[in-house]
């Protein structure tokens, strides 16, 4: 566990930070502090599993029961207010059950990134449905990419969800089995990239233009990320993901190459 910046004593938004720590910072919670750091927020950091996703590409999870203890002094760390939970990848089941036990009594939001392959294609979660189904049902937001959200209704892939018509069905497939609130995240849709929400206040549609160029490591885990850190701060979800979404799409005209990738 690690703690960046002063801890609850002081009045700054905070955010847990759960998932696997990539080496290269693209993505996972590296990309998630930093993330945090750019919008002001402290955080602390959980880490579910180490990772290799280069042209090797190998996972090493840490044992449940060190997640569930980590996550808990951290929520006992924070306070009560002013805190969120982002999570990303947790690697197998027994994860995903002790971090839906550490969350017991947590009244804060959660944001739930079901990170289940790397942009390099290699798996990122060796486990069933249901444990990933049980977390999502816990989380405040779902925020599946178009695989993602194909994998969670039926178990399948490649998606087969391909345009925005597909996407809100999904959406209201993923509230039908008990999640909350829901963004498919539509990057891969034909057409104009438009992010659908469906939460109890209604559906909205969030498009935001397509720019040019390979597609930057950790979208998905700073827009979750992001999310979070608007929802610690007291914004309603819809103001929240808006206000995430426009933050990433300059973040993303501004992406730089290093070592043939793009990166935020």
């Amino acid at each position: 566990m690690i703690v960046h910046g002063p801890t609850h004593e002081d009045n700054a938004i905070r955010v847990v930070l759960v998932g696997g720590i990539d080496p290269g910072t693209g993505a996972g919670v590296a990309r998630d502090l930093l993330t945090a750091d750019s919008l002001g927020a402290r955080a602390i950091l959980i880490g579910t599993a180490w990772t290799e996703q280069g042209q090797v590409h190998a996972i090493e999870a840490r044992a449940p029961e060190r997640v569930r203890i980590a996550l808990r002094a951290g929520l006992e760390r924070t306070g009560a207010a002013g805190v969120a939970v982002k999570i990303g990848m947790v690697a197998n089941a027994p994860i995903a059950k002790a971090i839906l036990a550490a969350l017991e009594g947590f009244a804060g939001p959660v944001v739930y990134d079901p990170v289940l392959r790397a942009s390099s294609g290699g798996s990122l979660y060796d486990g069933n449905r249901e444990s990933v189904l049980a977390l999502a049902a816990r989380a405040t937001l779902l925020t599946p990419n178009l695989d993602e959200a194909a994998w969670l209704l039926d178990g399948q892939g490649p998606s087969t969800i391909r345009t925005e018509a597909q996407a809100r069905t999904a959406a209201r497939a993923l509230r039908d089995l008990g999640v909350p609130a829901i963004l498919v995240k539509g990057g891969h849709l034909e057409g104009d990239a438009t992010d659908v929400l469906l939460s109890p206040a209604g559906e909205s549609l969030f498009c935001g233009p397509r720019i040019a160029g390979p597609s930057p490591r950790g979208t998905g885990c700073s827009l979750a990320t992001a999310i979070a850190v608007e929802l610690a701060s007291g914004e309603s979800l819809e103001r929240a993901v808006a206000r995430a979404k426009t933050w990433l799409t300059k973040r993303i005209a501004n992406a730089v190459t290093v070592g043939g990738e793009r990166y935020l």
